[in-house]
């Protein structure tokens, strides 16, 4: 916060005497005019060039901007990637100045909440260029043939397949690519980021391709990849695919949150009602339907409401129904005569006068 420096006039009062046509001029006070200088607006200030310079009637204060720390006066860009959580992405963090950027692996999308990725189906697009089936997996696509043709080197097109003892034979066990061995015979190769098996035939799946088919991390192992997920989730029952947790954030549920098998279930207390994202919870004014059974007045709280009479009526234990007040039977309502009406009472008062007995009725509660 960095103080302004006001400057100071001070200016003296002519007075005109009306009695006499003499001017008399003499100092009677000082006016003090205070001028502001907006240091922000004149870009006078000393404050970060990524620091919010904040104008005030005698100070200006320097804020850094958000994704930056410091003073104001000095902001260095917070690393929002280097955290155990890695910036809340699933797949690789990019820090930038002020922000950061979630990136997904290749045949993945990012997700709208900007953190999460999904499989990106390669074959809705000109049916992945296969030539003839294209099938989808988690982080990829493969091609295949129909009968009688086998895949050809580039994984993409399909040849017909010929008689004879050689890769055009569809017995010839290769699991993915089949070339004919020098010495007579075949030898099995496999597509790229696939280990050819110890049988030599078969083709295990590695995590350089499409990640492993997994949504979020892929460890090598022996018998194929491992999938992990984030810390914010938890592998689905599939082993590739992740699914959001009760545990961190209460699941991003606002109320209840319950783990399934499927991903999270968020529920709501009575009194509220589930909103169409599944996760937040509105509270239901139950006065709009029927006046909430109330007899007389209804009031909506949160997540409930409350009953209430009009005057000379008093709630019944159901919360709901009012009685009226029997004013009458209170000692004293009344100095002579009592008569209780629904939700009030009258007073009837006799009168004795000098001539006579005479009668006045008054009306009052």
């Amino acid at each position: 916060v960095v103080e302004r420096v006001v400057k100071h006039h001070y200016f003296p009062t002519l007075i005109v005497s009306t009695r006499r046509s003499v001017a008399l001029f003499r100092i009677t006070q000082s006016l003090l005019r205070q001028e502001y200088v907006d240091e922000c607006a004149q870009g006078i200030d000393d404050c970060h060039p990524d620091a919010i310079c904040q104008n005030t009637l005698k100070l200006y204060k320097c804020t850094c901007k958000p994704g930056y720390s410091g003073e104001g006066k000095t902001c260095e860009d917070i690393d929002e990637c280097d955290n155990e959580f890695n910036g809340g992405c699933v797949h690789e963090c990019f820090n930038i100045p002020g922000n950061y950027r979630c990136i997904c692996y290749d045949g993945f999308m990012l997700a709208q909440d900007g953190h999460n990725c999904l499989d990106m189906d390669e074959c809705l697009v000109n049916n992945g260029g296969c030539q003839h089936a294209c099938i989808n997996t988690v982080g990829s696509y493969e091609c295949r043939c129909n009968e009688g043709f086998f895949l050809s080197d580039n994984q993409h097109t399909c040849i017909h397949r010929s008689e004879g003892v050689s890769c055009m034979n569809k017995d010839h066990g290769c699991a993915h690519i089949c070339k004919e061995a020098p010495k007579g015979g075949v030898d099995c190769e496999c597509r790229p980021g696939f280990e050819l098996a110890r049988n030599q035939r078969d083709c295990i799946l590695t995590c350089n391709h499409g990640n492993g088919g997994c949504q979020h991390s892929c460890e090598d192992a022996e018998d194929g990849p491992v999938c992990g997920c984030h810390p914010e989730y938890t592998v689905h029952t599939n082993g590739k695919t992740c699914i959001e947790t009760c545990a961190v954030n209460n699941g991003g549920c606002d109320r209840t949150c319950k783990d399934t098998s499927t991903g999270v279930h968020c529920s709501c207390p009575i009194g509220f009602t589930l909103q169409i994202d599944g996760k937040t919870c509105k509270d239901i004014d139950e006065c709009q339907a029927s006046n909430g059974g109330c007899d007389h007045f209804c009031r909506n709280t949160i997540g409930s409401f409350d009953c209430s009479c009009k005057k000379g009526f008093k709630l019944l234990t159901d919360e709901k129904l009012c009685q009226d007040i029997d004013e009458c039977s209170f000692e004293r309502t009344c100095d002579h005569l009592c008569i209780n009406h629904p939700g009030t009472f009258e007073c009837i008062l006799f009168a004795f006068l000098l001539f006579g007995l005479t009668l006045y009725t008054l009306y009052y509660s």
